[in-house]
């Protein structure tokens, strides 16, 4: 028994060694290097604020310039990644906002999908780990031991790669240089998604038939009311996808009633964020510069209609 423990003991020290040391940081590490400035940009701004939020298609399909003329207001573009938990980007957000605020929120439609374990098991765990410990320390035990129990061989791999790649000098297209002081995407023009063009082209769009889980209903409902009491606005929107299958009625209804039963909006516009094919970038929801700034300027025109 005594040799067992030991062994154990032995193989979670080792388990918790090895991991505390390797880390993605050319993929996860953008994660929080790109919450804290956008954070801290945020910060700068007088309420009340533009907060555009979503995954990656809130960066690469939306700019704070043309929406923030069109409002009159300034503007933090607080996007980032899917595959992130949406509980844990919505506790980011929420802990910056403040009363008066107004938040547009595109979310991908597979946001909308995820299931409980799909969410918990996100690459939040591994941020916050390795670059947000006092957070992760101020969580109940459950979701402390999911954190440091979510590293697998793939990671290690990864990691190593990863770690390699950094000491090299390798640069990914996207990065912290490629954000406007706002916080989007930015230089990802039509020129250079030529490059990209067959892989869009041949890519699976999106599923548009969808139904919210009852856990996003849940995590997204409680957020929502929570801001609606603070006098915080949200606003939701449609991510920008291929025109192609037409939206089911039944979906933008669903999406709608999420808003709308927690006291919220829903923003739709005529084309329902849809887009020919050679306005995306390297994605079927990122839209190349020169679309995003006019998506863009639509959004903010609308939103603006609805104040």
């Amino acid at each position: 028994m005594f040799t067992f423990m030991a062994a154990l003991l032995a193989s979670l020290f080792l388990y918790l060694a090895v991991f505390s040391v390797v880390h993605r940081p050319l993929t996860l590490g953008d994660i929080p290097r790109q919450l804290a400035l956008k954070q801290a940009y945020g910060a700068t701004l007088p309420s009340p604020r533009l907060v555009i939020f979503a995954g990656s298609n809130g960066r690469y399909s939306h700019r704070c310039e043309p929406m923030a003329a069109a409002l009159g207001l300034p503007c933090v573009n607080m996007s980032v990644a899917v595959g992130v938990g949406l509980h844990f980007m919505l506790a980011q957000l929420g802990a910056m906002l403040r009363p008066g605020d107004l938040v547009y929120m595109p979310l991908e439609y597979s946001q909308y999908t995820a299931d409980r374990e799909e969410m918990e098991a996100g690459a939040h765990n591994a941020v916050l780990v390795h670059d947000l410990p006092e957070q992760l320390h101020a969580l109940p035990w459950p979701a402390i031991a999911r954190a440091y129990g979510s590293f697998d061989i793939g990671f290690l791999v990864h990691g190593v790669a990863e770690m390699g790649l950094q000491r090299s000098g390798f640069q990914r297209r996207s990065s912290l240089d490629t954000l406007t002081p706002q916080g989007d995407e930015s230089g990802h023009t039509a020129e250079k998604a030529a490059a990209f063009r067959a892989a869009v082209a041949s890519a699976k769009p999106p599923p548009l038939d969808i139904r919210a889980t009852p856990h996003v209903q849940a995590v997204l409902g409680r957020f929502l009311r929570e801001q609606g009491q603070r006098g915080v606005r949200v606003v939701g929107g449609l991510p920008t996808v291929p025109a192609g299958a037409p939206l089911p009625a039944a979906t933008l209804a669903h999406l709608q009633g999420l808003f709308a039963a927690e006291g919220q909006a829903f923003l739709v516009l005529p084309n329902h964020a849809r887009y020919e094919l050679s306005c995306f970038y390297d994605s079927v929801y990122h839209l190349h510069e020169g679309c995003q700034l006019e998506h863009s300027r639509r959004v903010g025109i609308a939103l603006a209609a609805l104040r």
